[in-house]
């Protein structure tokens, strides 16, 4: 017969233990509802921290239940030992990510939970063994404490490198998920073999970036990038949208120096026999290609260091600058150009890149910006590719296949910017590169940037500049007098027309031969407008008629003079 004395002074031991200990991981769960954090694994946390504190309530009823039944006692003997959890306040909807010190709170309770919890299981194995009791409940009380302590070690490692890349920073979801709840979140095979420096694995990737299909993508990568301890060398990692800039631009710089030797090498044993001209004269173009990207990239005094975001010398070649690194600016500016534009022509895109830097800058106060040329695809040309539907400026396929690549990338400087409640992104679209970047708009509906601005534009593909994704009094349309192109309505309503419903911007006199590249042109109405846009300052457009204008037309060597005169700045 049991010694029902005995049993009972047990249980009396065991149900105060569990009244004491029944809720060491109620505050964690309480910290993962009230802050309903967001992205990746956060989800798939807080399902095994509901888990294991459901082990650890009825871990311990199980205890106390085999020691009333033992002594033939009543359920009632049973403390009550599950609790609900209420959030303390209701989850801001608009927050997306991790609040560090809240992070550094939930640590705090899975340390106090693995300390505890041992010397709490060996004390119910002990009472429960004593009376010829299964032990299993205090097993499971074992591993709720190595969960909790295995959390706990990973959780503070992960937030340490978090706090030390972003002091201070809510932390974005995408980052989250992988640096934050790694461990929850299932690995994208990709970006497993990836790690692991498989050069198809990258080949793939690109081939999904370029589809545009997932705007996550770019995010899984930058905190994929961000768990790394040594990344991969592989050529073309600096093609990957959602790195850092600055890493983009190593490993795009490294990649420039290995080509030109390849092709050094391979432009010196070529046959120069006939049959091998073909490949000579290409070889030579590739190497042509290469020393204009370097002459681009040699620094120039007045503008910051510029970063080569990709580049690729086949076929119609891609090149993308930035001036200013577009992961920490406060505005970054992508210009897209149309027809004609590309690696071999890219002198006079890059140029207007650097003068909106310059003109930007000047108004911009402390705000810093970034300017990048974007000539990810192939826009059509004047060659025999014009009458291919695919390539013609008289039809969307380029575009089509451009607004994919363009989007993709935009999904990068989303990605790769450091978190910023006031940073902005500005989106320019010339000629017909304005049509590539409407398509791109509607692909990522509000999020292809803040402001965008269509010069020249024969048409975006829709008939409102609402259908682009953005409120109307964020679109911007430049329409010089003369520009043929703008004549055209070709893609939809002409984005000048009042039906439109578009902004307009202020250009000036311009000549018809001039018109459709004349907007660029230096201390130009357009050029300083379109700085005085990109800094958000809508309210300080100057219009050509004024006097000051004109004289900054026509005379823009006495302007400053003029302006000072007159107590007004020069933009």
């Amino acid at each position: 017969m049991p010694d029902h004395s005995a049993t009972q002074e047990t249980l009396a031991r065991v149900a105060a233990l569990a009244v004491a200990h029944h809720t060491l991981l109620d505050a964690a769960a309480r910290l993962m509802a009230a802050h309903a954090w967001t992205g990746g694994g956060a989800p798939a946390f807080a399902t095994a921290l509901d888990h294991h504190r459901r082990t650890l309530q009825t871990s311990l009823a199980d205890a106390c239940r085999s020691l009333a039944t033992l002594m033939g006692g009543p359920a009632a003997t049973i403390p009550a030992l599950s609790t609900p959890i209420t959030p303390a306040h209701p989850a801001p909807g608009a927050f997306q990510g991790i609040e560090p010190r809240a992070m550094a709170s939930l640590i705090t309770t899975l340390d106090e939970a693995a300390h505890a919890l041992p010397s709490l299981a060996t004390q119910v194995s002990a009472a429960l063994t004593r009376h010829a009791l299964s032990p299993t409940p205090a097993h499971r009380l074992t591993d709720v404490a190595t969960w909790s302590a295995t959390q706990a070690t990973d959780l503070r490692r992960r937030l340490s490198r978090i706090r030390s890349t972003t002091p201070g920073a809510p932390i974005p979801a995408g980052v989250a998920a992988y640096t934050l709840f790694a461990a929850h979140t299932p690995a994208s095979p990709l970006l497993t073999r990836l790690t692991g420096a498989d050069p198809n694995a990258l080949q793939t990737l690109l081939a999904l970036q370029r589809t545009a299909r997932d705007p996550a993508l770019a995010s899984r990568i930058n905190a994929w990038w961000h768990t790394l301890d040594a990344p991969p060398n592989l050529p073309g990692m600096g093609l990957l949208n959602g790195l850092p800039a600055k890493a983009r631009d190593q490993a795009n710089r490294r990649l420039l120096t290995t080509e030109k030797t390849r092709l050094d090498t391979a432009l010196k044993a070529a046959s120069h026999h006939p049959a091998d001209l073909g490949q000579w004269e290409k070889t030579a173009n590739q190497l042509r290609r290469l020393t204009l990207i370097e002459d681009q990239l040699r620094p120039r005094d007045g503008y910051p260091a510029p970063l080569l975001l990709a580049f690729d010398l086949t076929g119609q070649g891609r090149l993308i600058i930035s001036w200013g690194n577009p992961d920490t600016a406060d505005i970054t500016v992508t210009s897209v150009s149309g027809l004609t534009s590309g690696l071999d022509t890219a002198q006079g895109d890059l140029q207007r890149s650097r003068a909106l830097w310059l003109q930007a800058s000047k108004t911009s106060g402390e705000q810093t910006v970034a300017t990048i040329t974007w000539l990810g695809y192939d826009a059509p040309q004047i060659d025999p590719g014009l009458w291919h539907p695919a390539r013609s400026v008289a039809f969307e396929g380029a575009a089509t296949t451009g607004a994919a690549a363009l989007a993709s990338f935009t999904d990068g400087l989303r990605a790769s910017h450091q978190p910023s409640s006031t940073a902005r992104a500005v989106l320019i679209g010339h000629s017909y590169g304005s049509l590539t970047t409407g398509h791109a708009a509607t692909l990522r509906p509000g999020k292809l940037a803040d402001t965008l601005i269509l010069i020249g534009s024969p048409g975006v593909g829709v008939d409102h500049a609402r259908q682009l994704g953005l409120n109307p009094k964020h679109v911007w349309v430049g329409e010089a007098g003369g520009d043929p192109v703008t004549a055209l309505g070709r893609f939809g309503t002409d984005p000048g027309a009042p039906s439109f419903g578009a902004q307009h911007i202020p250009i000036g006199r311009t000549t018809w031969t001039t018109a459709h590249s004349s907007y660029w042109d230096p201390d130009s109405p357009s050029l300083r407008n379109m700085g005085r846009i990109i800094n958000g300052q809508y309210d300080k457009l100057s219009h050509p008629e004024s006097l000051t204008d004109s004289l900054h037309l026509l005379a823009p060597e006495l302007a400053p003079d003029l302006d000072n005169r007159l107590g007004k700045a020069t933009p």
